[in-house]
């Protein structure tokens, strides 16, 4: 399996951010795309070596090599913790075999490394020489990976690095046995993993704790809440990975009565919060002291309820340097969790009921949300999947989910979701409902999610204009209010080339393209909505909140935005069909029928 367009788009991302800027410069620059295309296949390397080592790129990029004259051998890097010599070939070539002129050269290249034969590598290898024979020296295992993002390996290829294998293990029995083959799934696996929060391993001490051992490792006891506030300080937001919520802010009900007990009477903030619980994948429980209570180191820890509790007396803290919160104790729960997601889920759902918590809160919990959130940091944009406080509402690269799901739902072909939208919103982040289920699906792409909301984000702009500019002329000035679903069903229609692609709309070329576009649907919707208000006596409101209604308005607007009056399978695809819900055959018809917008990106 290769590589998918979308995963090449974000893997390329990925590799420019993250990779190239640590990598040696190239010894022989083409200049241009050349050296774009070169640098990115050497950066590959670094990925590989930074996921099977736990390497920084800054670390990983230096063990590249890969340049012209590098005997096939694009990295070489030694890990001190395993004594393991790791020799990697990358090739970042989507759609084709590693082929055995690949595999030759490279096993040429082990041959002469493990004889410390160095004639004839290029400088980034002579200036590591002696480094390099220091690890051949004391490396107790040599092992050989192949990274590439194509069509799998050769035959001849796969033949002849295991003919590598057995030729040179009978004087080098420190050659592995095998080699590593990373494919197209192993790569998309590391950049999924490469944006994971990193693992949070502390220790907190428990006074008045008990023990439980019943199925799972359970400790409850009291903690010194400014011990939480040291791990927040320590880790941030890392340390409330599992949790359905981030800070919420200081100024929840909750949390404003948090501060004033921590102001008031510290010693009685254990008497008058809920409490926090603690997953952790390991608990090593320590010595027992009469002071400070049990010690727990814990490995993989997140704290799944809480979250505003610890966050809130951070907050405290920061802002009241001079204050001492030494005599506030929380109730606390530590529950070891070992990898047990779905365990983990139903913990965190049940125990988080202290601040308001709404269904669509749950969507947290959803495994694609936090794979979108890490698709969209590779594209430089921050994802709010849990509910957190606002921070700067302006920044155009923050998206919420719930601003996600409504630029998702106008940009399918159902067109019932634009009366949801105005009437129901709410049900669109029901976890398992069948509006989130066909919304946020596992084949969604961090590009289509983010191409939809910047073109909504154009389209809610441009109306309020309208509305503005429509003042005072009643029906149309309210059409434009309660339109905004409505024309971005229509008009979205047109830009699906782009959704399913793999390039990033750019906000200025979207608004130059679609200007004329967006006047004309306008007046389809217009003209649509205001014949149908000669017949019935209902505003543009109603309508809108209205399937019976909305529908018909939505058909006679695409059918004449998209020129199909005289279409000739517009009678045999607007048949009826019995049990379905809307006219399914109808508008996919004509959505496929939408003229495509190109020049977005």
């Amino acid at each position: 399996m290769s590589l998918s367009s979308q995963q090449s788009a974000l893997l390329n991302a990925k590799l420019d951010s993250a990779f190239v800027p640590h990598l040696a410069p190239l010894l022989q620059p083409k200049g241009g795309a050349d050296d774009t295309i070169k640098n990115r296949s050497r950066a590959l390397a670094a990925l590989v070596i930074s996921a099977l080592c736990e390497a920084s790129p800054d670390e990983a990029s230096a063990s590249v090599v890969d340049d012209y004259d590098d005997y096939g051998v694009d990295a070489i890097h030694y890990h001190a913790s395993t004594t393991t010599l790791y020799l990697v070939q990358a090739k970042l070539k989507a759609g084709s075999q590693f082929s055995q002129t690949e595999a030759n050269a490279f096993c040429q290249g082990v041959r002469k490394l493990i004889r410390q034969d160095f004639v004839g590598f290029n400088e980034h290898v002579l200036r590591r020489q002696t480094a390099i024979e220091d690890a051949i020296e004391n490396c107790s295992r040599i092992e050989l990976v192949i990274v590439h993002v194509g069509a799998g390996m050769s035959a001849h290829a796969d033949g002849a690095l295991k003919q590598l294998i057995v030729e040179e293990k009978n004087d080098e029995e420190r050659l592995c046995t095998g080699y590593s083959e990373l494919g197209a799934d192993r790569v998309a696996t590391y950049l999924h993993d490469s944006g994971a929060d990193a693992r949070v391993d502390g220790t907190v001490h428990l006074k008045a704790s008990s023990y439980r051992d019943e199925g799972r490792k359970t400790y409850i006891g009291f903690v010194a809440l400014d011990r939480l506030v040291t791990l927040h300080k320590r880790f941030g937001k890392a340390l409330y990975t599992k949790n359905i919520r981030q800070h919420l802010g200081h100024k929840t009900d909750v949390n404003i009565a948090i501060r004033q007990t921590l102001t008031d009477c510290p010693e009685e903030f254990e008497h008058l919060n809920n409490g926090v619980t603690i997953l952790a994948e390991r608990i090593d429980p320590k010595n027992n002291n009469a002071h400070r209570g049990r010690r727990l180191d814990l490995t993989g820890l997140s704290i799944i309820n809480g979250a505003q509790t610890v966050a809130s007396a951070a907050g405290f803290v920061e802002d009241r340097p001079n204050a001492s919160i030494a005599d506030a104790y929380v109730p606390i729960t530590v529950i070891q969790a070992d990898l047990d997601h779905d365990f983990s889920k139903r913990v965190t759902r049940a125990r988080n009921h202290q601040n308001p918590v709404y269904s669509q809160n749950f969507a947290a919990l959803d495994d694609e949300q936090e794979r979108l959130r890490r698709e969209l940091a590779l594209l430089g944009v921050h994802y709010a999947y849990k509910p957190e406080a606002l921070g700067d509402a302006a920044d155009t690269n923050r998206v919420r989910i719930e601003e996600a799901a409504q630029a998702l739902a106008v940009v399918t072909r159902d067109p019932r979701f634009v009366v949801y939208l105005k009437k129901e919103p709410g049900q669109l982040l029901l976890v398992e409902g069948p509006s989130y289920k066909s919304l946020f699906t596992p084949s969604l792409t961090a590009f289509r999610l983010l191409n939809a909301v910047r073109f909504f984000r154009y389209v809610q702009a441009q109306m309020r204009i309208q509305e503005k500019a429509a003042a005072g002329t009643g029906y149309e000035r309210l059409t434009y209010k309660h339109g905004d679903y409505a024309i971005g069903f229509v008009l979205g229609k047109r830009i699906e080339t782009t959704l399913a692609g793999a390039t990033v709309v750019d906000p200025a070329r979207l608004a130059g393209a679609l200007s004329q576009p967006f006047d004309e649907a306008r007046q389809a919707l217009w003209n649509a909505v205001s014949a149908r208000l000669q017949q019935a006596d209902k505003g543009p409101l109603s309508i809108v909140r209205n399937v019976g209604e909305a529908l018909p308005i939505l058909r006679e607007a695409m059918i004449n935005h998209y020129n199909l009056q005289s279409d000739p399978a517009l009678p045999h695809v607007s048949v009826a069909v019995p049990g379905e819900h809307y006219p399914v055959k109808l508008y996919d018809y004509l959505a496929s029928k939408a003229p495509q917008i190109g020049g977005l990106t």
